[in-house]
């Protein structure tokens, strides 16, 4: 009751405030009675309640969009996944899902059971009761999918996974007593089909970690091939980062050393306050590149104030360091997989890092733009450009590795140069698509707002 009666007042707020306008524009506009005004103030009033709940529920039978005054329904979606997320076995995964969905329905009568398709018996899993499962219509069993919730007289069932020999089903007892609300079972819906992919996954890793545990005992060693990738992929990483300090914070750490020996040996105080102030200025150039590296290996912004907020800065850095115009534009994506930003973060980087190094140009362009399934990253420059295979067989700037980084993401990669001609890269990576490779031929430049 009380729930229908805060809605109630959600309603009234919204209409009593809409007709007060409307009659106000009325009575500026027209010569209307008194009484007509009251006629129009309740009959617009009574519409704009009818129409608020009309828009209700059809936003939630065509959009699955709820009015709730219990809570925030997404947000308590958006913890109960992340709480389901931590579990790594199939068992702990249903009795955690149980713990949750007892808790926000605030229920106890929760549990799974699991229909074995061969024989189409009802299998009891942890405290479910031995009449519940006479009470349960195989027949109804069978006919559930993915994403149904059924109430019956007793019990609501749902769907939760289905493979090969078994499904398995969500049992809350309402005991005849409790109705589930709809913004409740739309909750209970998305959390279904989000625990139908996190078992999914979790089978193919558990299925991947058994190859692993017979192919390991098998050889009664290590797998040598993974031992392999991995410290190669290791030493790679360790190489670049050796030679990039050795290029900089080294060489500049040798030049405050013979600084520091010139001062020891000065004989003239004048020339020693001289000295030390040039060694201090070095050593602060010294320290503002060391924490550049640190920033380049884990950008902090990243994770605290977002993407646009870390490539701003990046870009700015470049802006300082380089002799060439840089234009630029970046779009603020939606991604549901924000590791991506991690992705789109090294990407750029590599492109300007390489601008600064090897392009010997007058304008670079970069521009990030948002595609209607994630996102397109297009990169150019008036640069000196090489022979596209030259450049993809040496690796020196580090195509390889950033051509690997897009495939990882299901991404596509291309590179068009040529000696004295600049060079151009385009990435596009579609949420969810094949990897797969284009050439220059295809690559149609939508217009874009660059600023410098």
């Amino acid at each position: 009751m009380e729930y229908f009666i805060t809605r109630l007042r959600h309603y009234f707020n919204f209409s009593f405030a809409f007709t007060i306008w409307l009659l106000m524009g009325l009575y500026s506009i027209t010569d209307l009675s008194i009484s007509k005004m009251t006629e129009i103030f309740f009959f617009a009033f009574l519409s704009l309640i009818a129409l608020f709940y009309i828009k209700e529920k059809v936003d939630y039978r065509k959009r699955k969009i709820l009015f709730s005054t219990k809570g925030d329904y997404i947000h308590r979606l958006y913890k109960t996944v992340e709480s389901i997320g931590r579990v790594v076995k199939i068992e702990d995964l249903l009795e955690k899902f149980v713990q949750e969905v007892a808790l926000h329905l605030e229920m106890n009568n929760v549990y799974v059971l699991t229909y074995d398709l061969q024989t189409h018996q009802v299998i009891s899993t942890g405290k479910s009761k031995e009449h519940t499962q006479n009470q349960i219509d195989e027949d109804l069993l069978e006919k559930l999918r993915l994403g149904d919730i059924k109430k019956t007289d007793h019990f609501y069932i749902a769907f939760i996974h289905q493979d090969v020999n078994y499904k398995r089903i969500l049992v809350v007892d309402h005991h005849k007593s409790i109705y589930l609300k709809d913004e409740e079972l739309l909750w209970l819906e998305l959390l279904l089909l989000y625990l139908n992919n996190f078992i999914e996954n979790t089978k193919m890793v558990e299925e991947l970690l058994e190859q692993l545990k017979h192919m390991k005992e098998a050889d009664k060693s290590q797998l040598p091939w993974l031992n392999k990738l991995l410290w190669l992929r290791f030493e790679e990483e360790k190489y670049q980062l050796a030679q990039e300090l050795h290029d900089t914070i080294l060489q500049e750490q040798l030049h405050i050393a013979r600084e520091m020996d010139v001062c020891i040996h000065a004989n003239k105080k004048a020339d020693i306050q001289s000295n030390l102030t040039k060694i201090h200025n070095h050593m602060i150039t010294s320290v503002n590149d060391l924490r550049g590296y640190c920033e380049n290996l884990k950008p902090p912004l990243l994770d605290t104030l977002g993407l646009n907020a870390a490539l701003e800065k990046l870009i700015q850095k470049i802006h300082r360091r380089a002799d060439f115009v840089l234009i630029y534009t970046i779009d603020r994506l939606y991604l549901e997989d924000e590791r991506l930003n991690l992705m789109i973060y090294r990407l750029f980087q590599e492109l300007l890092n390489n601008a600064l190094k090897h392009s010997y140009a007058n304008t670079v362009e970069i521009h990030l733009l948002e595609t209607e399934n994630g996102f397109e990253i297009n990169y150019s420059d008036d640069g000196v450009g090489c022979k596209k295979d030259d450049i993809i067989l040496a690796d020196s700037m580090g195509i390889r590795g950033m051509q690997e980084r897009v495939q990882a993401f299901n991404g596509q990669f291309s590179i068009n140069t040529n000696v004295g001609e600049g060079m151009s890269i385009r990435i596009k990576v579609d949420e969810g698509n094949h990897t797969h490779y284009f050439g220059h031929d295809t690559y149609n430049r939508r217009p874009i707002h660059s600023r410098g």
